[in-house]
């Protein structure tokens, strides 16, 4: 089981909403705007989102012209709400555990995951696995939560 079956709590998932959408969170103030620019245009590519938690960057790459969307999280709730944010939109979505990713015949321009790989424990196989997933020139991007986040989110 990964971390993610934490989201699948009711208090916490109450906790974490109020926590990752307030203007202060760390996805706002540090982590987006770092990472969206790395993204480039999005215009046409097809994208697989690792940990697409509530589906919002989904719906930011829509508004970016992206062709398609295809959402994995482990948590049932994150996939619920991803599902009301992306609807009638050509997104896919799945709730499946990262550690038991299967490889599929797409091929993606654009593999993202924000804020998810350290809830895994074989980066090795997961990393081999998005290799065979991207397009001859697609492009991996991805964040990782810094341990002061964790330090400082424990202290609320």
């Amino acid at each position: 089981m990964g971390g993610y079956t934490y989201y699948n709590e009711d208090d916490f998932f109450r906790r974490y909403q109020e926590r990752r959408h307030r203007a202060e969170s760390p996805n706002n103030v540090m982590e987006g705007p770092a990472l969206i620019p790395l993204l480039g245009n999005v215009e046409g590519k097809d994208v697989l989102d690792l940990g697409c938690g509530d589906g919002h960057t989904g719906v930011e790459l829509f508004a970016g012209g992206a062709s398609s969307y295809h959402g994995i999280d482990g948590s049932v709730k994150m996939i619920e709400l991803a599902e009301g944010n992306l609807k009638d939109m050509n997104a896919t979505l799945e709730q499946m555990d990262l550690n038991d990713l299967e490889i599929g015949i797409m091929k993606y321009d654009l593999i993202i995951s924000r804020f998810v790989l350290h809830y895994l424990a074989d980066l090795s196989s997961l990393f081999q696995k998005i290799h065979r997933l991207l397009e001859e020139d697609g492009k991996f991007v991805f964040s990782v939560q810094h341990p002061i986040i964790s330090v400082s989110s424990s202290l609320e």
